[in-house]
């Protein structure tokens, strides 16, 4: 467990939650399915559609379009970066590498909930329903952009743990390979004792096997 990683998102979301009580209204306000019936009348379509479920779509899209690339993923990159120990330009290519990944799976998760969110779930518990699918949401995020250690100059570039050596990026080095073999009390005169010794062994155990056959 690494608490400035846990402390970072905990921070974060607490923020963002709290953001989201001044922001949530905006969207509710200004989007109300115009533009998209705008659009469907556009190719004549405008029919096909009811307009509390334009509306819905429009203000899922207007939080998934325009606030979390332009505020949530910005917000969290820098936050967390900045709890974890990163520079600028470490918390930069942290956001580079991972914020591509995320939106993509950010716009598969977050679409349909905030879409049952604005068309079925009343404003008063829009908060705490968003509430609960952040907490999977969390986890998600966690998993994929979560720890800032392969990007600090100060740790190593990997956190992957060796428990057989096989694992995906692990990494063991040379001299931990083999157990250490001391030799320093090692020495000619030893290996030719061990020898006669065990040559010894063996005459005498081939002299005994001999003597059982004949018998």
């Amino acid at each position: 467990y690494d608490p400035s990683r846990g402390a970072s998102f905990a921070a974060f979301d607490m923020i963002y939650r709290a953001a989201q009580h001044w922001l949530f209204p905006i969207i509710v306000e200004l989007c109300r399915g115009q533009y998209l019936l705008g659009a469907a009348g556009a190719i004549g379509a405008a029919q096909l559609f009811d307009l509390s479920i334009l509306t819905a779509m429009e203000r899922s899209l207007a939080s998934q379009l325009i606030i979390v690339p332009f505020l949530y993923y910005p917000v969290f990159f820098t936050f967390t970066g900045v709890m974890q120990g990163l520079t600028f330009e470490e918390g930069l290519d942290r956001a580079k590498q991972n914020f591509v990944p995320l939106m993509k799976r950010n716009l598969l998760f977050w679409i349909p909930v905030q879409y049952v969110q604005f068309c079925y779930i009343p404003t008063e518990l829009q908060i705490p329903f968003l509430s609960c699918a952040g907490l999977a949401w969390t986890f998600i995020l966690s998993i994929m952009a979560g720890s800032a250690k392969k990007y600090s100059s100060d740790e190593p570039e990997h956190d992957t743990y060796c428990v057989i050596g096989t694992e995906s990026e692990c990494v063991i080095p040379e001299e931990e390979l083999f157990p250490p073999v001391m030799f320093d009390d090692f020495n000619e005169s030893d290996l030719s004792n061990a020898q006669l010794k065990v040559s010894q062994e063996e005459a005498t155990s081939t002299t005994s096997i001999k003597e059982k056959e004949v018998i």
